[in-house]
């Protein structure tokens, strides 16, 4: 399967610190690619290298096929990759369709058409199975509802190709983390790449096809998740 992502020798260093040293990394079509380190190992570093957040010293980044240099974050979203963090975006005042929505609400003339988006974030909240209604008011859904309807902000636009899912079960209970799941799964059927950072091995096994580990900045491992336990995990980031 080819890639949709792929850095080839990416380097980038701040003052005393080799923050990445030349990193090959790659994502697929559909493939949930989870990316594991200790805190410090580089994944934060290679993740703002990707959203056009940091610029790299040297090395390729290539879209597609394509040679990208993002300046901006806003590039990296024109090319397809959207970012979901541990903080929130979200107006918990606003209903659902509006914060789905939030600053691009459909118009009809000068007015907002209220209609036109509810109908399309209901069709949205359908399509991935999201257990909330348009006109719910956010702060009365559960944590993972949140995380859901956060990810539909991205999910919306009609490019998106890559998201970046930093930590989404932090806050989140047993119960909530497995509903989060199955949205990951239907992201991944409407053909969405998904590369996934988090300190719970047990769920990276669950979740992912492919596991790469970062330490100390360089790249140690990429395998296929069914060819690697969590002790291989533990092994290969800490030493």
């Amino acid at each position: 399967m080819s890639a949709i992502l792929e850095l080839s020798r990416v380097s980038k260093q701040f003052p005393g610190v080799l923050a990445l040293d030349n990193i090959d990394f790659d994502v697929r079509a559909g493939e949930v690619h989870a990316l594991i380190g200790e805190n410090g190992a580089g994944k934060s570093t290679l993740v703002k290298i990707i959203t056009g957040a940091y610029q790299k010293d040297s090395g390729t980044v290539a879209v597609d096929g394509k040679e990208v240099n993002f300046a901006t974050p806003a590039e990296a979203q024109e090319a397809g990759i959207g970012g979901i963090y541990q903080e929130f975006s979200l107006v918990n005042t606003l209903s659902v369709a509006e914060n789905i929505f939030l600053g691009r609400y459909p118009s009809r003339g000068l007015a907002i058409d209220w209609a036109t988006m509810n109908r399309e974030a209901g069709a949205l909240l359908a399509r991935f199975g999201v257990n909330a209604a348009p006109q719910d008011t956010v702060s009365t859904l559960g944590v993972a509802t949140r995380q859901m309807i956060e990810i539909l902000k991205v999910v919306d636009r009609k490019n998106l190709k890559i998201l970046i899912m930093d930590e989404p079960t932090s806050s989140l209970s047993d119960n909530e983390s497995q509903a989060l799941f199955a949205f990951i799964e239907a992201l991944k059927a409407q053909g969405v790449s998904i590369i996934y950072i988090s300190h719970r091995l047990d769920e990276i096994k669950q979740i992912s096809d492919r596991i790469t580990i970062f330490k100390n900045g360089a790249r140690v491992a990429t395998e296929a998740t069914d060819a690697m336990t969590i002790d291989d995990m533990v092994t290969l980031m800490i030493g």
